[in-house]
């Protein structure tokens, strides 16, 4: 009888922190978030798990501060999503120990950020992506690649629970990078994409078909590919707005 009541209070208090993730979000996109797809990260839940069980919520706002900086998120952004937390839970402007701990934390995790690693991941940076880009086209010069690429992209469905989403994410990113064993780059794009750079091979149409059927399939992953941009201007509109789809 016990263990019953101690499954359904577990079962509400995961209900409880769902609605306030979603109140959240929706005034953070209301005021600061333009982006649907990267605000979720597993600190928010534990800012809000902290919150429902009458817990100090400040060591969860220094890690939500940490895995914001780590995402290339600004100072000011982050305290903005901060403050429409403290609105969400009516407690007006953000408590100072709290503005203090994300502070701290996102220091902390601006200095990790220095990485070319995702740290949810494990897979290379949108960062590390575009300094990619810019080694295969000439320097200082706007012309095509000096050998030609294709830009794979693997999307899962941005609508998924953001959990279950983050977990496929993590698996996948791992197999790919087992997958794609030739030097090819394995990148982070956004909460839900990412992109691998491919040299030209007559057998890549073959691997992304055995891709397809594959990690693809198990995941529930489109992948499609594209040959790179004839310029590196266009190539980084490209990434720019394949990272901003889902938003």
């Amino acid at each position: 009888m016990g263990d019953e009541g101690r499954g359904t209070g577990a079962c509400d208090h995961g209900v409880r922190v769902r609605e306030l993730r979603a109140l959240w979000g929706s005034r953070s996109r209301e005021t600061v978030w333009d982006r649907t797809e990267d605000w979720w990260t597993p600190a928010v839940d534990a800012v809000c798990a902290a919150f429902t069980t009458g817990a100090d919520p400040a060591d969860a706002s220094g890690r939500l501060g940490a895995a914001r900086a780590r995402a290339g998120i600004g100072i000011g952004r982050s305290l903005a999503d901060l403050a429409a937390f403290t609105e969400a839970v009516e407690w007006g402007d953000p408590p100072l120990r709290l503005v203090r701990a994300m502070a701290e934390g996102w220091a902390e995790g601006a200095r990790a950020a220095n990485t070319c690693q995702d740290a949810l991941t494990g897979l290379a940076t949108p960062a590390y992506l575009r300094t990619r880009l810019g080694e295969l086209y000439p320097i200082g010069d706007d012309g095509p690649p000096t050998v030609d690429h294709r830009l794979i992209v693997v999307t899962l469905d941005p609508t998924l629970d953001p959990w279950r989403r983050a977990a496929r994410l993590i698996v996948l990113g791992y197999e790919l990078r087992r997958f794609f064993d030739r030097g090819e780059s394995v990148c982070l794009l956004s909460r839900s994409r990412i992109a691998v750079i491919a040299q030209e091979a007559e057998d890549l149409d073959g691997r992304l078909s055995e891709l397809r059927g594959g990690p693809g399939w198990e995941h529930g992953a489109g992948v499609w590919a594209v040959p790179l941009p004839p310029a590196l201007r266009e190539a980084m509109t490209l990434i720019d707005g394949l990272g901003r789809a889902d938003g």
